[in-house]
């Protein structure tokens, strides 16, 4: 008994050294992109960012639970949209339409600013980030080439990087043009370039394939969201995308029933029991009722460590995130901390959630829990969608807890270390 002690304590010390080992080198990840020019900006923006996209997130939740036909409000207490209020909700749509699709051309202007930055002042020039935030509008506000998405970050990035030090370089050598000059010349071919680009892509007779969000939909989640393989598969896809800053497919970050999985069990489900579905390892069974609580990787632990755990600037800006996480959006959190390649939680983010799911098959498998079949409003709180979506069976409400537990203590030892990490650069 003595020596089976000691193997379990040494087995434990040898754990706990292995995660201290892969702690350090996340960090000395951290440490070098920090010294990149395209990350070290590329983190600075999103700081500048945060004040918009709270206002822009708390807006559009705004706008889609309280004013928006099938909304979550709306549905839930049967009511419907007064006609004094349909045109000013039609009114407040467009508003958060245009805020939402001006949240990356601020990235790229902010971008392209904090690029300049450590420049001397005569190799700066105002209209750089300006070119930079027309262009990105231009490129980015439609849904042909380019999903619109505020998380669409990377693919922004890499552009006004390029764009920003091709114009550096046109400004160091004016050997023939006045230097303000060069630069309105350059401002007007962008333009130019951008509307003939986007002109073509709107009118083409492909534009449909070439939009990369529909072609992960029909061609990627729809092949793999029937059984439990390819859940896993795609939630570790959606995981990446988001650190990337990448847009994930939107069946992927919220509740879809258009997928055909998702549409046999909720025809089966009229006709027998909810236990006796066909597709009980499906997207909507697995995911969307037991991983993606906050929004894609599980983004509401890391809230609920924050608040138990944080300073107090990490307390406020998890507060700041609780509400829209309620509600399925991570968007403030993915800013702030950032979760955007942020080595520390790159492994928590992708893990989270596959043990979220593969903990809700084994139930499933063992008749322990009911599936969640049937449909809800969108924006339907993401903690309670397994117990609403399985005919109100109590025992989801228990699984979920069980998961977010998880969750949280596979999150612990990142944030942990994250924190202490953000303690020491403050102190």
């Amino acid at each position: 008994m003595a020596a089976f002690r000691f193997d379990h304590s040494s087995g434990c010390c040898k754990m706990k050294e292995t995660l201290a080992a892969l702690l350090t080198q996340l960090e000395h990840w951290q440490n070098a992109m920090n010294k990149v020019s395209f990350f070290a900006a590329f983190y600075a923006a999103l700081k500048k960012m945060l004040p918009f996209v709270v206002v822009t997130v708390f807006f559009h939740l705004f706008v889609s639970i309280f004013l928006t036909q099938p909304g979550f409000f709306l549905t839930v207490f049967n009511i419907k949209l007064p006609a004094f209020l349909q045109a000013p909700a039609i009114e407040l749509s467009q508003l958060d339409f245009y805020l939402t699709r001006l949240l990356l051309p601020l990235f790229a202007f902010f971008y392209a600013e904090h690029l300049m930055e450590p420049l001397d002042h005569d190799n700066r020039h105002d209209l750089i980030p300006l070119v930079n935030f027309i262009v990105t509008f231009l490129l980015f506000s439609n849904d042909f080439l380019f999903q619109a998405s505020g998380q669409n970050l990377l693919v922004v990035a890499a552009v006004t990087f390029v764009l920003t030090r091709c114009m550096q370089l046109l400004i160091r050598h004016p050997n023939t043009f006045n230097r303000q000059l060069l630069i309105m010349f350059c401002l007007l071919c962008l333009v130019s370039a951008a509307l003939a680009a986007a002109y073509l892509l709107k009118n083409h007779q492909f534009a449909q394939t070439v939009n990369l969000g529909q072609w992960f939909n029909d061609r990627f989640v729809y092949l793999l969201s029937t059984n439990f393989a390819g859940v896993l598969l795609l939630a570790i896809t959606a995981s990446l995308f988001l650190w990337l800053g990448l847009p994930a497919p939107l069946a992927l970050t919220r509740n879809t029933f258009s997928l055909p999985a998702a549409i046999g069990n909720l025809n089966a489900s009229l006709d027998n029991k909810v236990s006796t579905v066909p597709n009980v390892l499906s997207l909507h069974t697995l995911y969307d009722a037991f991983a993606v609580f906050g929004g894609v990787s599980m983004s509401f632990a890391l809230i609920l460590l924050l608040l138990l755990k944080g300073r107090a600037q990490s307390k406020k800006m998890a507060k700041i995130a609780l509400l829209p996480s309620l509600f399925n959006s991570n968007q403030i959190l993915a800013f702030a901390l950032p979760i955007f390649f942020n080595p520390l939680l790159l492994l928590p983010a992708v893990l989270a959630p596959l043990a979220a799911v593969s903990i809700s098959a084994i139930a499933l498998k063992m008749n322990l829990v009911n599936p969640a079949v049937y449909q809800l409003p969108q924006r339907t709180p993401s903690l309670f969608v397994a117990f609403l979506s399985s005919g109100a069976d109590w025992r989801n409400l228990l699984l979920v807890v069980i998961n977010l537990a998880v969750g949280m203590l596979i999150y612990f030892p990142f944030v942990n270390r994250w924190l202490e990490r953000d303690r020491d650069e403050k102190d």
